[in-house]
């Protein structure tokens, strides 16, 4: 929440290892329960990335990162370089990203990107380039596209008559593989951008590119504009009008049905997908007073989706036709800011959005599109009709030096229609959001946090063949926290959590299967670091999460409980640094989990799990630009009607700054 201050332990690391040192543990707490890999792009079009000369002073960087979670294998190199040597300019970008998964049979798949740019400035303004481009993935999957590569060469022009100014066409040619299929062709590339014009006052930003590539028989197409005018009329009133434009097409290789097979001689058939959005935006500030504001947005979007066969036969249109999909979205808000102190800020919105999704079939009859078996029944149940109001306020105090208050709430409705008589999924949905902060500074060495959060949705569904999931879901949370600091070293924060979740339907019946459920939760979390020497220190982190779900009878706020679980996890690590460039970090982790179910009110142990483990880590800063990291823990788990195992589980990270 903004204007909240956050502890020690959270705040942006300025010098590196002593703060390490102090919070350590609650990193790597943090670390172990949550890893993430780089997500893969999916196969699309072989865009080189432009170069101009004002861009080529950004940093060079080479890393390579290796991750082992269980079973899983992740490898992920990235390497950045450019610079210039008087008129010559050279930038080069690759990235490899794997991985592994180890079953009885093993999973592998790579995606390798590399991007090469060169460029010679013949006069002031126009300089000589060449662009080459090399992609390839591999998936043994065998999910979709599972093999694909392509290779591109360009040469060109940059034209840039101002600095603010440049225009970049580039002709090349194109060698695409996909599955077993080669196709090779002509590739077209344009940039341009005009940044900070100006004129009579209005200034203005445009950026765009353009790409197509003719791989007969395939088509690739790539269009990308954003124009952005701004003006400020006088000293608190601005208006903003943004309009953007993209458009995508992609031809994919699939294996053709015996129909297409027979009627056109050919093992593969074409999908062509298209992608069109235009959406205009426009805000407009204006300052009603010293301390008022008021702003005006306004939105209109509209999108386009096809997708289609290229080769069709009576039978594959019937089985997979060719559809389209419409989507506008109209969008307006009105908001007032109001501040009259530094210490009081005031703030109310409302807003209204309205959607319509329509999915055509090419070529479907009215049988067709009334009969739910049907493709063109499937689809056309998806189209839909929405609107959504929204009214949403927040008031931040500091009625004291010590002390400060946010109250912020809000309350929408949202009304989904669909015009299929085949669809009955036509609703009301009423959401409200209630949330109270507050900080108390009680000496210079306590801080104490109150959070409280109320939240309140009520589906309402139209027709009586849906109306028995019409429910109310309510969800009350209060968490106070605590900080004690009493020197630079030695920090703890304390958090306390109770959450109760009530799902209570309107109608329930004696006989119905559906029954209005409570889910209740305790929660405490402790994270304290202490440095006991200025090289050594030590960190405990632990969380301990008692819940509990049963039935629940609302109207007489009873509960039959039917299951109970305890969650603990603990982690205790010591640090040392050693030098000034080098920490080493060791400790333990235990978790467990306990499950039991309910036999009338005795509780019986249903399940548990536990794990325990060392973990260790080591930050290295080799030199000003080398940096090396290395993380890794053991667990042994043991769980009910199950053999242990264990499980060695490792992160390693090296990166160079050139």
């Amino acid at each position: 929440m903004p204007g909240v201050p956050v502890p020690l332990s959270a705040r942006p690391a300025v010098s590196l290892l002593p703060r390490l040192r102090l919070t350590g543990g609650c990193v790597l707490a943090l670390f172990l329960f949550s890893h993430g890999c780089p997500a893969q792009e999916v196969y699309g079009a072989l865009r080189p990335a432009a170069t101009r000369m004002d861009t080529l002073r950004r940093l060079n960087i080479a890393s390579i990162s290796f991750e082992k979670s269980i079973n899983t294998y992740h490898w992920n190199a990235f390497g950045f370089y450019q610079n210039y040597w008087g008129p010559l300019s050279v930038r080069l970008g690759e990235r490899f990203v794997s991985t592994l998964i180890q079953t009885e049979r093993k999973l592998i798949t790579y995606e390798h990107t590399l991007d090469l740019s060169l460029q010679r400035r013949l006069t002031d303004g126009i300089a000589a380039g060449m662009k080459a481009s090399f992609f390839s993935l591999s998936d043994n999957k065998n999910i979709g596209i599972s093999d694909a590569s392509s290779q591109a060469l360009y040469g060109g022009i940059s034209i840039q008559p101002e600095s603010r100014i440049n225009i970049d066409p580039f002709i090349g040619i194109r060698y695409d593989h996909q599955i077993d299929q080669r196709d090779h062709g002509p590739s077209y590339l344009v940039d341009f951008g005009a940044r900070g014009l100006e004129y009579n006052g209005y200034r203005t930003f445009l950026t765009g590119e353009w790409q197509y590539d003719n791989l007969k028989p395939r088509i690739l197409e790539t269009r990308n504009t954003v124009l952005s005018v701004e003006k400020v009329f006088f000293e608190e009133t601005r208006n903003m009008l943004r309009v953007g434009y993209n458009r995508n097409r992609r031809d994919f290789y699939f294996p053709a049905d015996s129909s297409v097979e027979r009627q056109y001689n050919t093992s593969h058939n074409i999908e062509t997908r298209t992608d069109d959005a235009l959406t205009v935006f426009d805000s407009l500030g204006y300052g009603l007073a010293k301390n008022l504001s008021m702003a005006f947005e306004g939105n209109i979007f509209t999108r386009s989706v096809g997708r289609e066969d290229r080769l069709r036969t009576a039978s594959s249109q019937q089985i997979s036709p060719n559809t389209q999909i419409n989507e506008l979205r109209l969008e307006g808000a009105l908001q007032m800011d109001y501040t009259p102190w530094n210490s009081l800020h005031g703030m109310a919105r409302i807003s209204y959005q309205e959607r319509e999704e329509d999915h055509n079939v090419e070529g479907a009859s009215q049988a067709a599109l009334s009969n739910s078996n049907s493709a063109a029944g499937f689809e056309e149940r998806k189209n839909n009709h929405s609107k959504r109001t929204s009214i949403a306020t927040n008031i931040s105090l500091g009625y004291s030096p010590s002390d400060t208050v946010w109250l912020s709430g809000s309350g929408s409705i949202l009304r989904y229609d669909t015009p299929s008589a085949l669809n009955d999924d036509d609703r009301d949905e009423l959401w409200y959001i209630l949330s109270l902060t507050s900080l108390h500074r009680l000496n210079q060495h306590f801080s104490l946090w109150l959070q409280g959060n109320v939240n309140l949705t009520h589906l309402v569904y139209l027709f009586s063949s849906r109306s028995a999931d019409n429910s109310w879901n309510r969800v009350f949370r209060l968490a106070p926290r605590l900080l004690y600091m009493p020197s630079g070293d030695f920090t703890s924060v304390n958090t306390f959590e109770v959450l109760a979740n009530y799902s209570v339907y309107d109608f329930e019946y004696p006989s119905s299967p559906i029954r209005s459920f409570a889910f209740r939760q305790f929660a405490f979390i402790d994270s304290t670091g202490l440095n006991l020497t200025q090289r050594l220190s030590i960190g405990w982190f632990s969380h301990i999460k008692l819940y509990e779900q049963g039935e629940l009878r609302w109207d007489d706020f009873s509960e039959r409980p039917s299951t109970y679980s305890e969650d603990r996890t603990y982690l205790g690590t010591v640090q040392y640094l050693l030098g000034r460039g080098l920490l080493f970090s060791a400790g333990i982790r235990y978790f467990s989990q306990r499950r039991y179910v309910f036999t009338g009110q005795e509780r019986t142990l249903n399940g548990y799990l536990r794990s325990i483990g060392p973990v260790t880590s080591i930050v290295w800063n080799v030199s000003e630009h080398t940096e090396f990291s290395t993380k890794g823990w053991f667990e042994n788990q043991t769980q009910t009607e199950s053999q242990s195992r264990s499980f060695a589980n490792m992160t390693m990270s090296l990166i160079v700054h050139m």
